[in-house]
């Protein structure tokens, strides 16, 4: 099986200080044309058997995370438990406590990687690691956000397999709400998507926190090279010149 061979590969959850030097010495299965390269110098790589992600100990939140979705990783996830898990790995990082006082905030705690998408794999409880948490918007989590994820499960039913690139939007003065926490952080202002597929399509989302719910994810589509403007990361380091085909209407965008 691909999970078992990968957790054997992954079985100490390889740690390494530059994600930027990492990237360019090996390779990682799930970063398809390479992983992102650009990252803080405060972000250290982990791997995962279901994905892989560069965190970051000053922000307290991964900068990019990749992770590759298929027909057979989705799997019913409303019994499978949410409950955060320390990573150990990582000493610098937000808690259970710091997600806790969100009332009034707008605020919800989530994830990068969604705990359904890999819900028929062994590995889904490693979706509950504290360095794959982060503090969402609950209109955006329940607008645009959700209604990506659920193209993007559409589409794999149909694909059998897309690759997903997502992660955090900064800008330079923040104007989404903090967490109530002493930790040093920041709660991402928008966050950045891309779908991609094997054979070269993908799409790019730009989602901001403060989106209002009715907003559908289609109306959220900008170009690669945007993203890579507002995130200074080289999201397909190995891809070149490559042009990349639309990935839109498999995700229900005209």
């Amino acid at each position: 099986m691909l999970y078992q061979f990968i957790a054997r590969l992954c079985l100490i959850n390889l740690l390494l200080a530059s994600s930027a030097s990492f990237a360019s010495e090996y390779r990682i299965g799930l970063c398809i044309f390479g992983c992102p390269v650009g990252a803080s110098s405060a972000s250290e790589i982990i791997i995962r058997p279901i994905y892989a992600l560069a965190y970051n100990s000053e922000y307290k939140s991964a900068d990019w995370v990749v992770y590759k979705v298929t027909a057979n990783s989705i799997g019913i996830a409303s019994s499978l438990s949410r409950a955060p898990i320390p990573d150990n790995f990582i000493s610098d990082t937000l808690d259970v406590g710091d997600f806790q006082d969100l009332e009034g905030t707008g605020l919800i705690r989530s994830q990068y990687v969604p705990v359904v998408n890999f819900a028929g794999t062994p590995y889904w409880n490693d979706t509950n690691f504290v360095t794959n948490a982060v503090a969402r918007s609950s209109n955006l989590n329940q607008g645009a956000w959700y209604g990506l994820e659920w193209a993007i499960r559409n589409l794999v039913s149909r694909e059998q397999a897309v690759f997903i690139v997502t992660g955090p939007i900064y800008e330079a003065t923040p104007s989404i709400s903090q967490l109530r926490t002493a930790k040093p952080h920041r709660v991402p202002d928008a966050f950045f998507k891309i779908v991609i597929t094997e054979s070269g399509q993908a799409s790019a989302f730009l989602l901001r926190q403060d989106v209002p719910v009715h907003v559908h994810h289609c109306d959220l589509r900008v170009s690669i090279a945007e993203l890579e403007a507002v995130t200074a990361l080289d999201f397909f380091p190995e891809a070149g010149a490559r042009q990349f085909a639309s990935l839109d209407s498999g995700l229900g965008c005209p």
